[in-house]
């Protein structure tokens, strides 16, 4: 038998909102860190996908002699530390 689990939709405060990222309990500075890293993940998908549709070239993102993937590889990954330092319980 197979059993489906049962997803638990938390919800904010005022019961209007759902919370998504659970940053109710973090101090400020963890949520400015969980922002900027969802941020710069958003912005790589965004320059991804806009190469991608033909929009802009991959070279265009070459910085320092590097390649155009490593730079927004290297965006991707650091907003993803950068939200997981965020989350980060002591």
């Amino acid at each position: 038998m197979h059993v489906i689990p049962r997803i638990d939709l938390r919800y904010a405060e005022n019961q209007n909102t759902m919370a998504i990222l659970n940053t109710a309990k973090l101090s400020l500075a963890k949520k400015i860190c969980v922002y900027v890293g969802i941020g710069l993940l958003a912005l790589s998908i965004l320059l991804f996908s806009s190469m991608v549709l033909g929009f802009s070239e991959l070279e265009s993102y070459a910085l320092f002699g590097q390649s155009g993937l490593r730079t927004l590889a290297g965006i991707a990954v650091a907003g993803c530390l950068c939200a997981a330092i965020g989350f980060f319980d002591e």
